[in-house]
C-alpha cells in the first residue's frame, strides 16, 4: 500500500472517529443514566392493572365514543357557579381520554405536530389556584396541593428515561422543550378546572404538549400513553401524520412495556390473535379511525397494532425501526418502507404478516415468546 492510500485511510479514520466522539458527547447526557432507571410497578395503582378482571371492569358510558374522535364540546361551568379556569380553551386540540376502558385513540386530525420552534424557558404558565408548580428537566408539573410531590417528579422523570430507551431518535427536541403536566388530586377538581365530561379520565393536547389527569389507577398509564404520542407523533409533519396503527401501536407498547400499565384487555386479545383472529395487514394499515366499530373490534385492532410494533422493534437490531418510520414519514408506501428498513424477505405486507403470525406462536423470529 503506497503512502497516499495510507493517508486516505488515516484521514477517513479520523473523520469517523470524530463523528463517533461527537455523537457520544451529544447523547451521553441523556443516555448515561438510563440503565439506572427502574419503574418496578405503576406507582399510582393499588395493584397491577393486569390483575384486574378482563373486559368486564366498567361498562363504557352511553355517550363514550370508542373511536376517540370527539366532537367539540362546550366548556362546562363549575358546580359552584364559578367559571372554570382557562386551562383548556375552546379551539385547543384537546382530546378526552376515557378512564375506562383505556383506549385513547388519536385520529390524524388530533395529531397536530408539537409546537416546537422558539424557546420556552422561563415562559411557563402560572399554577392554577390551589396548585403548586415545579420545573424539572423535562416537565413543568402542576400538582394540586401545597407543593409538587417528589415522588411525582421522580416517577415522571424515570418514565421519560424509560420512554427514551425506544424513542430518543424520534424526539431530540426534549433536550430543550418541556411537557406540561396538570395533576389534580380528584376528578372533581379536574372537571372544575378543565370543564371536561364526567367520564373523562384525562385530556391531552399534543400540539401544546399538555396532559391533564387526576389521581387514579389509570393516571400513570394515561401519562405514558399520551407522552408517547407527544414524543413519537412530533416526528411526523402535518402533511404526513403518523399512521394510526403505528401511532397507537407505539403508544400502547410504551404504556405496557415502559409504563408498566398494561391495559386489562390486552392479553385476552393477544390470545385471539395467536389463534388466528385479527385484521389483514393491508386493511389494518389503511384504517384511519374507529368510527362505527364495536368495542371488541377496537380492542382487537389495538392489540394487533401493539403486537406488530413490538415485533418490528425486536425484529432487527440497530436503527431498522427508525428507518421504517422515516420512510413512512417521507411518504413512501408501507411495503417499500418495510423493505428499505428490514430487507428481504420483508418486501411486502403479506410477508410481514406471515412472519408476525409465526412469531406470535413460536417467538423464534423476534427471539421471545412473551407478549
Amino acid at each position: 500500500m503506497d503512502i497516499l492510500s495510507k493517508l486516505r485511510l488515516l484521514f477517513w479514520g479520523l473523520v469517523i472517529g470524530l463523528w463517533g466522539l461527537f455523537m457520544y458527547q451529544y447523547m451521553s447526557e441523556d443516555m448515561a443514566t438510563l440503565k439506572s432507571f427502574r419503574i418496578g410497578k405503576n406507582p399510582f395503582a393499588a395493584k397491577p392493572s393486569y390483575d384486574k378482571p378482563v373486559l368486564k371492569r366498567y361498562p363504557a358510558p352511553d355517550h363514550y365514543q370508542p373511536q376517540g374522535v370527539q366532537a367539540a364540546r362546550p366548556l362546562q361551568q363549575a358546580a359552584t357557579g364559578q367559571s372554570t379556569l382557562s386551562l383548556v380553551k375552546a379551539g385547543d386540540d384537546i382530546k378526552d381520554i376515557a378512564s375506562t376502558p383505556l383506549i385513547p385513540e388519536h385520529a390524524p386530525g388530533d395529531k397536530a405536530p408539537a409546537m416546537l420552534p422558539g424557546g420556552d424557558e422561563g415562559a411557563y404558565p402560572e399554577a392554577p389556584a390551589g396548585f403548586a408548580m415545579k420545573v424539572t428537566r423535562h416537565f413543568v408539573l402542576y400538582e394540586e396541593g401545597p407543593e409538587v410531590s417528589g415522588e411525582l417528579a421522580e416517577m415522571l422523570e424515570l418514565l421519560h428515561g424509560n420512554i427514551m430507551l425506544d424513542l430518543v431518535a424520534f424526539s431530540p427536541w426534549t433536550r430543550e422543550k418541556k411537557v406540561y403536566i396538570y395533576y389534580a388530586q380528584s376528578g372533581e377538581t379536574y372537571r372544575r378546572l378543565t370543564g371536561r365530561p364526567a367520564w373523562s379520565g384525562g385530556a391531552a393536547s399534543l400540539s401544546e404538549r399538555k396532559i391533564y389527569v387526576y389521581k387514579s389507577d389509570e393516571a400513570f398509564g394515561i401519562m405514558a400513553h399520551e407522552l408517547t404520542h407527544i414524543y413519537f407523533d412530533s416526528f411526523f409533519p402535518a402533511s404526513t401524520p403518523s399512521p394510526l396503527w403505528l401511532s397507537e401501536g407505539v403508544a400502547t407498547y410504551i404504556q405496557s412495556e415502559r409504563g408498566l400499565s398494561t391495559p386489562n384487555w390486552l392479553d385476552q386479545n393477544l390470545k385471539l390473535l395467536e389463534g388466528g383472529s385479527g385484521f389483514k395487514l393491508g386493511d389494518l394499515v389503511r384504517i384511519e379511525n374507529m368510527q362505527g366499530a364495536d368495542e371488541d373490534n377496537v380492542r382487537l385492532w389495538y392489540a394487533q397494532s401493539y403486537s406488530l410494533v413490538r415485533f418490528l422493534m425486536k425484529l432487527k437490531a440497530g436503527d431498522a425501526f427508525y428507518i421504517f418510520c422515516k420512510e413512512l414519514r417521507d411518504g413512501n408506501p408501507p411495503n417499500q418502507a418495510l423493505y428499505r428498513a428490514y430487507g428481504m424477505p420483508y418486501n411486502k405486507l403479506s410477508s410481514l404478516e406471515y412472519a408476525w403470525r409465526y412469531d406470535l406462536k413460536t417467538g423464534k423470529i423476534s427471539g421471545t415468546n412473551k407478549y
